[in-house]
């Protein structure tokens, strides 16, 4: 199905490049991800479940446009949870990186990557490993990003 084109806006696909990444003080990580958190949709006592952010992730990825170094996708609840949330497990992952420390997320995160490299990880992740749509979307982030990005030993 298309979608208007006036119906979508463009988000930057946030490329993980040295020398172009601003350094975020952790309340600004913080502050970004509890939006995404509370994107995704009312909460019960406990967090998202993986197969949420996997449903909204998929969702965005059946409609995104790569168009140079943006990333253009329908905004709705789904989409923009899903990016959203993305965005902030980037920004953690980004920190440590920028201050030339262990990766906080046990994840290398490529030097020319993108979140959609991110999203399609989630996906992935959470096709191949069905049991682990039942922890909460932080923690299947972690297991896919992990699985996608290993840290290489020097």
């Amino acid at each position: 199905m298309s979608i208007p084109s006036r119906s979508r806006k463009s988000a930057s696909s946030c490329g993980v490049r040295p020398g172009r990444r601003t350094t975020r003080s952790p309340a600004l990580i913080l502050v970004s991800a509890l939006i995404a958190v509370a994107s995704m949709g009312p909460a019960p006592a406990q967090a998202a479940e993986g197969t949420v952010l996997v449903s909204q992730c998929k969702s965005l990825l059946r409609g995104a446009k790569v168009r140079g170094d943006q990333v253009e996708f329908r905004q709705d609840p789904e989409t923009v949870g899903c990016w959203a949330f993305m965005a902030a497990v980037q920004d953690l992952a980004g920190v440590a990186d920028a201050a030339n420390q262990p990766p906080i997320l046990g994840a290398c995160l490529p030097a020319d990557g993108n979140r959609l490299q991110l999203v399609r990880a989630v996906v992935a992740y959470g096709g191949a490993h069905p049991n682990a749509l039942r922890e909460n979307a932080g923690v299947l982030a972690l297991l896919a990003l992990r699985d996608a990005f290993p840290c290489r030993k020097p």
